[in-house]
């Protein structure tokens, strides 16, 4: 079109490169928009749908009772179920100390397991991802295995950030709060900056990791924690 109307091949041919690199520059830019856009979205229309489909589901479903249950899994341990929750900020210890625990429990006889937010995106939260709703996702799917585990009789150890406050609240209702210990792992979030070996908060600092909790995503401290661990001030062993 360039060229019929300049009456000029080399002018047509010279609007015509011009327009087809701008088309592919504003091209490229839209697409990483729309594509970092688009994921929310699409995360959220698919989570909608997950949950349209599971209430279908649900009413052809019905809760199997089978003769051993959790007192006669308790009663072969020797042992009562429990669930301690460990939250706190990225670094702040929890998985530390939900280790030590468990390495002490284990030698005292008792039948433990830990789940820890690290190791869950591994594998039952691959698909996950750190948004608030995703966040929220990944609290409930942990809290149904805890539950699964306390009905086996098991003591289970939980380490997640777990920064919502009504997610912590909501794993206790499922579990039941006779059950559950709320441990808060206390540690100023400049300590927890100096102990990140794995320079998280520095990458989350410069922009580069999204939704970080204590410095572009909120951490909402527990009001009244069963415990209350002050990894800054105490020494592992003492805490």
């Amino acid at each position: 079109l360039a060229w019929v109307i300049s009456g000029d091949p080399m002018t047509g041919f010279k609007i015509g490169g011009a327009e087809v690199v701008t088309k592919m520059i504003l091209y490229y830019f839209h697409e990483r928009g729309w594509y970092k856009i688009n994921y929310g979205l699409d995360r959220r229309n698919e989570r909608k749908k997950r949950m349209i489909r599971a209430e279908s589901v649900s009413k052809n479903i019905i809760v199997q009772d089978f003769k051993i249950d959790s007192v006669k899994r308790k009663n072969l341990l020797s042992q009562n179920s429990v669930l301690i929750w460990f939250t706190g900020l990225s670094g702040s210890g929890k998985s530390t100390m939900s280790n030590l625990l468990e390495s002490e429990l284990f030698e005292r006889g008792f039948k433990t397991y830990a789940l820890d937010g690290d190791n869950v995106r591994h594998g039952l939260c691959n698909d996950l991802a750190f948004t608030e709703e995703d966040r929220v996702e990944n609290i409930r799917r942990v809290g149904e295995v805890a539950k699964l585990f306390l009905d086996a009789g098991t003591v289970v150890l939980c380490s997640f950030v777990s920064p919502y406050t009504k997610d912590r609240e909501t794993v206790k209702e499922l579990v039941g709060k006779e059950n559950f210990i709320e441990v808060f792992v206390s540690c100023p979030i400049e300590v927890c900056e100096q102990r990140d070996v794995k320079g998280l908060y520095q990458k989350a600092r410069n922009g580069e990791i999204k939704n970080f909790t204590g410095i572009s995503s909120p951490f909402e401290e527990p009001v009244s924690p069963d415990v209350i661990l002050n990894t800054n001030s105490e020494e592992v062993q003492d805490s």
